[in-house]
C-alpha cells in the first residue's frame, strides 16, 4: 500500500494530472463538455468527431508576442534531475464542436502545447511559454474561436525513466497571467521511483504550497522548487 503525505486533498483535476504523467505531462491536456451555448460556433457532420478528429484545425501561432520566462529552482533535491519538461494549456470557450450526434453532446476545443525548456544547472531549469500560443481564427465557419491560456504545467524526473516518478508543478494562475513567484514543497520519499499502482499508470506526485498540508512525518523530509515567471521584453 502506498504512503500518502499529503492531509489536504488537492482539487480532483489534478488527481487526474498526476495520473496522466509523464506520458502525461507529455500528453494528457484537459477537456471540459459542454451543452450548446448561444451565440457560440459549433462543428457537425462527421462520424468521428471527436478531439482527436479535431485538432488538426487547430493552429500553433507561429510568432507569439506575449511570451513570459520560468525558471525553476531546486532546493535540497533528494538527486539529480536529468529529465524536464512542460506544457502549456489553452481552451476556446466560445467555441463548441459536436462530439456525438446521436447524444447532442459538445466539447470546447482545448489543446496543449510543449514549453520551450532546458536544463541550465544542476538546480535551475529554463521553461518559456505563450499567452498567444494559438492562433484566434474562424475554425468552425460561425465565428471566431478566442483561445485563453488556461494553466502551465513542468514536470521533473531523474533520469526520464518510464519508471520514474514525475515530479510535477502547476504553476500558480497569479504567477502565469502576470508574472511573479511560486513555490511547492515535495516529500522525498518517493525519488527516484516507487512501484506503481497499476502498470499503466506512471507514478506521479504534485506538491504543496504550505508544509502544514503535509502530513507529521512527512513534512521533515522534504524538497522544494521555486519558479520565477517574467514577462519576455
Amino acid at each position: 500500500m502506498h504512503e500518502v503525505p499529503v492531509m489536504v486533498r488537492s482539487r480532483a483535476w489534478r488527481l487526474l494530472g498526476t495520473l496522466c504523467l509523464w506520458g502525461a505531462l507529455m500528453a494528457c491536456q484537459p477537456t471540459h463538455s459542454a451543452g450548446p451555448a448561444p451565440g457560440t460556433a459549433s462543428a457537425s457532420g462527421a462520424a468521428k468527431n471527436d478531439k482527436s478528429a479535431q485538432e488538426h484545425l487547430w493552429r500553433v501561432n507561429p510568432s507569439p508576442q506575449e511570451g513570459f520566462e520560468v525558471v525553476f529552482e531546486l532546493h535540497d533535491a533528494p538527486g539529480p534531475f536529468a529529465d524536464f519538461g512542460g506544457y502549456a494549456h489553452y481552451q476556446s470557450f466560445n467555441c463548441n464542436f459536436v462530439t456525438s450526434e446521436w447524444a447532442g453532446t459538445r466539447s470546447q476545443p482545448t489543446k496543449s502545447i510543449p514549453l520551450t525548456a532546458e536544463q541550465i544547472d544542476d538546480t535551475h531549469y529554463r521553461a518559456t511559454f505563450y499567452r498567444d500560443g494559438l492562433i484566434d481564427e474562424d475554425y468552425y465557419g460561425k465565428g471566431v474561436c478566442h483561445w485563453d491560456l488556461i494553466g502551465v504545467t513542468a514536470g521533473f524526473k531523474a533520469t526520464g525513466s518510464e519508471e520514474d516518478t514525475a515530479y510535477a508543478f502547476e504553476l500558480a494562475k497569479g504567477a502565469w497571467q502576470d508574472g511573479g513567484k511560486d513555490k511547492q514543497y515535495y516529500w522525498k520519499g518517493r525519488y527516484p521511483r516507487v512501484k506503481r499502482v497499476a502498470p499503466d499508470i506512471p507514478a506521479g506526485a504534485y506538491g504543496v504550497r504550505k508544509l502544514d498540508q503535509l502530513r507529521p512525518g512527512f513534512r521533515e523530509n522534504v524538497f522544494s522548487i521555486t519558479a520565477d515567471v517574467t514577462a519576455k521584453p
